[in-house]
């Protein structure tokens, strides 16, 4: 049985039930530390607030959320 976090046990739940614990840790949204405690990464938490929270389902989706936010981010940028 996996030991998570108590800070992030929430969203480390809401991960390991959509994603399955071990894909979690592939695409490196979890990592144990060096206590074998289960930890939300950063971009565990970034997965939950863009793709999650938005309500993206499919991979073509995410694809274009990802090109939105960079063509945002670069865009920003030549302003400067």
């Amino acid at each position: 049985m996996p030991v998570f976090d108590f800070q992030n046990m929430q969203q480390i739940r809401s991960l390991v039930d959509r994603l399955g614990e071990a894909e979690c840790k592939r695409l490196g949204f979890l990592f144990d530390d060096e206590r074998g405690v289960a930890t939300l990464t950063t971009a565990g938490l970034g997965y939950l607030l863009d793709i999650e929270a938005a309500g993206i389902s499919t991979l073509a989706e995410a694809y274009a959320a990802g090109y939105q936010c960079a063509a945002e981010f670069h865009s920003r940028e030549a302003e400067v």
